[in-house]
């Protein structure tokens, strides 16, 4: 199965996105804080969020690491293992890993061994799938 994009996002309808940098010790790569805009490189309103989240997030052109699996592991890469810090985090919003996936024609699969299912246990994550049929032009 191939993937296109994966983050690991923390929203929280009030969550503080610097507070999440403070408690992980990574920049993300996309944050917003509710009612703060969000503005395009013009200086123009592109949107006002109505929640706040911290993403890391990583495209397939960033790796060529094609195991979904490891792709999520690579997310949670430099991030501490503390189960404290993990239930730091929860209580400021749900964590969640939002995996883009394409599916061709025919049978595709992968897997997610018990080793990674006990670690996003541990720090509560959810796990969404957004699985999309390629289309003829190869595009999602």
């Amino acid at each position: 199965m191939e993937w296109f994009s994966a983050s690991l996002n923390v929203t929280d309808n009030e969550l503080v996105p610097e507070e999440i940098t403070r408690l992980l010790g990574q920049q993300p790569t996309e944050s917003q804080t509710k009612d703060i805009p969000l503005l395009r490189e013009d200086g123009s309103v592109r949107r006002i969020p109505r929640f706040g989240r911290w993403s890391r997030t990583l495209k397939v052109k960033q790796t060529d690491e094609w195991d979904v699996a490891e792709v999520v592991r690579m997310l949670f890469a430099g991030l501490p293992d503390s189960q404290d810090v993990w239930n730091q985090v929860a209580k400021q919003g749900e964590i969640c890993i939002s995996l883009g996936l394409s599916v061709s024609t025919g049978s595709q699969d992968f897997a997610f061994d018990s080793k990674l299912i006990k670690m996003l246990a541990d720090r509560s994550a959810a796990v969404w799938f957004d699985v999309y049929r390629e289309t003829g032009d190869g595009a999602p």
